[in-house]
């Protein structure tokens, strides 16, 4: 018997061993900023932000066009005609095996959810090993197996609406930036490929990597993880500036894609906070330190339900009852100038949209500033025009009511937590307005101001 066994044993003990090498738990960080922190700020010279001119939303344009094509999301017949009654929304991952993982604990978690509306259904098209520099193929047997899983799920290609694509490639041996100009050409292909086989797609959501500082494989580990960010970033870039291979617009050419998007940016550096307070622990991956594990799965599972519950352009057909429990559309705006020195003036943004109720909490941040210098976030009830008050220089945008300590980290940022919308229908359609306050010893003031910003409460 213990003949028998002992194979066994040193089988048992090779796989451990297998399984603690392939784990690298120390690389808690590879100190790179996050792409919704970096703002205007670059790397290897190329700005950060989600979307153009370094910022965390939506520009207001694209948001308005996404919402146009989120009104046409409408329960549909298997032949694709609006069947109000019976019709179905199907939405569909397209992928890796990451996203496949991702998303399947994201179908348990959405049917589950008694808030999902019963017209919606979430299929997992995403498949492992099926990297984009497959999929870009149009002949792909890759298409023909989420044909044969929307069939599974009783839906047909024409009730296709909306889309989550995450896509990446194994082991990418260019450098940057050429490996990510190669994944963003390849998503560009697959949004067209989308498009074709499923005319009724209008909206698409992309992601890129989740943190790959744990991975000791060469899959696809740092820096391509993060640098695949940028792949998204870039391509979403191409339709705000109106690519024709992207236009999704009718009234300006043929349409060869939906309008796409952000879904949820997963990515962050380990341990490190964002300045959401997402992080990647070691136990959220599994021993390869590349695909998630149950616990990362749910993390990300739990960004795409929030993110399809709290979207403007998604929740209005997601949800069982998208009716606003306050009428007018929540609402983050930039307002005035600021004054700054020879350096620039801060920036401040919000994340978070401040909905209501909203378990997310709402953010505000500034960068651009001078580094670890003493600063302030000023909050106030009503806003104030340019030169209205002599203080500051004249670039007071607030009627301050509250003041917040701000001071900048060596990176020239700096971030408040405003916290949770509280379930108040009195707060319905209310407006706060802020404004940054940083000294300069370099500005003729002796302090950068920063534009206004108002952020309204709202559906």
């Amino acid at each position: 018997m213990k003949a028998h066994r002992l194979p066994l044993l040193f089988l048992a003990a090779a796989i451990l061993a297998a399984s603690t090498r392939a784990q690298n738990c120390s690389a808690t960080s590879v100190g790179f900023v996050p792409l919704n922190d970096l703002g205007a700020e670059t790397y290897q010279g190329f700005p950060g932000g989600l979307y153009p001119g370094g910022l965390p939303m939506r520009p207001a344009a694209h948001d308005a066009a996404g919402l146009s094509q989120s009104a046409l999301v409408v329960p549909r017949d298997a032949a694709g005609d609006p069947d109000p009654a019976n019709g179905k929304i199907v939405l569909v991952s397209i992928g890796m095996s990451n996203t496949s993982q991702e998303f399947s604990s994201f179908v348990g978690l959405a049917n589950a959810d008694p808030a999902k509306s019963p017209s919606v259904v979430v299929v997992n098209g995403a498949q492992g090993g099926q990297s984009a520099q497959v999929i870009v193929n149009p002949a792909a047997n890759f298409w023909n197996v989420v044909d044969q899983r929307l069939a599974q799920a009783g839906v047909t290609p024409a009730q296709v609406q909306a889309v989550w694509l995450k896509e990446a490639n194994p082991n990418p041996q260019q450098a940057f930036p050429s490996h990510a100009e190669i994944l963003r050409d390849q998503l560009r292909g697959i949004l067209q490929i989308v498009k074709s086989r499923y005319p009724n797609t209008r909206l698409a959501y992309l992601s890129s990597r989740i943190y790959a500082g744990y991975a000791t494989t060469s899959l696809n580990p740092e820096p391509k993880a993060y640098e695949s960010g940028f792949s998204v970033k870039w391509v979403i870039e191409e339709q705000i500036a109106r690519s024709a291979a992207l236009n999704f617009d009718p009234g300006a050419g043929p349409v060869l894609a939906p309008w796409i998007a952000w879904g949820p940016y997963t990515w962050a550096d380990g341990l490190s906070p964002r300045s959401d307070g997402l992080v990647w622990e070691c136990a959220d991956f599994q021993s390869d330190g590349t695909h998630p594990s149950p616990l990362g799965q749910a993390k990300v599972a739990a960004q795409l339900s929030h993110f399809f519950k709290t979207d403007a352009t998604a929740k209005t057909w997601y949800l069982a009852s998208p009716t606003p429990l306050c009428g007018p559309q929540a609402l983050l705006e930039p307002y005035g100038t600021g004054a700054g020195g020879p350096n620039g003036i801060a920036r401040l943004v919000g994340s978070g949209i401040p909905t209501f109720p909203d378990p997310m909490p709402f953010r505000a941040h500034a960068w651009g500033a001078p580094s670890l210098s003493p600063g302030a976030f000023l909050l106030g009830l009503a806003p104030l025009p340019d030169g209205a008050v002599p203080l500051l220089g004249g670039s007071l945008l607030v009627q301050p009511a509250l003041g917040f300590p701000g001071g900048t980290s060596p990176l020239g940022k700096a971030n408040l937590v405003v916290g949770v919308i509280p379930p108040d229908p009195a707060l319905c359609g209310g407006a706060v307005f802020f404004q940054y306050v940083v000294a300069d010893p370099d500005s003729p003031s002796g302090f950068d101001v920063s534009r206004g910003l108002r952020a309204r409460v709202g559906h």
